[in-house]
């Protein structure tokens, strides 16, 4: 699994969250969906691209600014956020 933090600088809102968090949950694979003002985090699929989660906000309204992306360590049964780096 893969981590994405995008930037969504037009997502202010709690509405403006949900929405977003909505559009995202629309991804096959995806888990781990957090919003909050002006950034998302989505957990999917390694071999799923970062392009299905930009496609998803814009369908919503919003657009990503920005985003990271960092892979899961599930070597050692645990699920720790690696350094994101920047795509």
């Amino acid at each position: 699994m893969k981590i994405l933090k995008l930037q969504i600088p037009n997502m202010q809102s709690a509405h403006c969250q949900m929405r977003v968090n909505k559009a995202l949950h629309t991804i096959p694979g995806a888990t781990s969906i957090n919003t909050k003002s002006g950034e998302a985090y989505i957990s999917m699929p390694n071999e799923m691209p970062a392009a299905e989660a930009i496609i998803a906000v814009e369908k919503a309204g919003y657009y990503v600014s920005d985003i990271y992306e960092s892979m899961m360590n599930t070597a050692n049964g645990t699920e720790p956020y690696t350094e994101l780096a920047h795509c």
